[in-house]
């Protein structure tokens, strides 16, 4: 009977230990928001609940710095059964901060005025990640000897002919590469700096590697896309 009872308790203790998951979370840009634009945060909940406030608290004296009604739910979103858009637009003050609302509390997140400072060439990090050829992050060269022709008779190509097509991109992060999707990539890469040119800077030399080249670091990359383009069009 003793022996009964030690186990119900030891049984009750680990269920009311147990840390109960959230139900509701807080998505907010985590990058920041600017005094003067628009700062909107989404709750969601995935038990059918509804709020009808929130809270914009400061995160180094933990006071309420705003408040706001929640607004008309917008009901279910992905695993969420209940959302709402918290928009807090009207404050303007930099700081960091928090949200709250219906028991949930965002990730804390800065507004001011130079939040997405650098984060053009941030995204570039990516791309020189999947760099083929001379990888800067690998500092080593990866699949040098991979060209070899295929069903190339019509062109007159013998197959298994080598060609030099060292360059561009591993395409989704795998062994492939994709003309189309290089090609794509490449124009934005061109059209982000011809209508967005102040937002990029010049850190990093043509082969990815720390160093100024007297060159915006998105037109590096964007040359790194052509020049494989090319090798994979000889006769263009």
């Amino acid at each position: 009977m003793i022996r009964l009872f030690l186990l119900c308790l030891f049984t009750l203790t680990l269920i009311s230990g147990k840390k109960q998951a959230p139900a509701a979370w807080i998505r907010i840009n985590q990058l920041g928001y600017t005094p003067s634009g628009i700062k909107v945060a989404v709750w969601g909940s995935k038990e059918n609940t509804r709020i009808s406030n929130w809270q914009l608290i400061d995160a180094s004296t933990k006071k309420i710095a705003s408040s706001g009604k929640a607004g008309e739910a917008f009901g279910a979103y992905g695993p969420f059964q209940q959302t709402y858009r918290l928009n807090f637009s009207s404050f303007k003050k930099p700081g960091r901060y928090y949200l709250q609302a219906g028991g949930a509390k965002s990730p804390e997140f800065e507004i001011g005025t130079d939040v997405y400072k650098g984060a053009a060439d941030f995204c570039l990090r990516y791309m020189r990640q999947q760099r083929t050829g001379f990888n800067p992050y690998l500092k080593d060269s990866c699949h040098t000897r991979d060209g070899y022709v295929l069903y190339g008779e019509k062109a007159g190509i013998k197959d298994s002919t080598y060609m030099d097509v060292v360059g561009g991109w591993h395409d989704a992060t795998d062994y492939l590469q994709y003309a189309t999707t290089s090609a794509n990539a490449t124009y934005h890469l061109l059209m982000a700096y011809r209508d967005f040119p102040n937002v990029f800077n010049d850190e990093k030399q043509a082969n990815g590697l720390d160093g100024k080249n007297g060159m915006a670091d998105v037109l590096d990359e964007a040359r790194w896309g052509l020049d494989w383009l090319l090798k994979m069009h000889p006769e263009a």
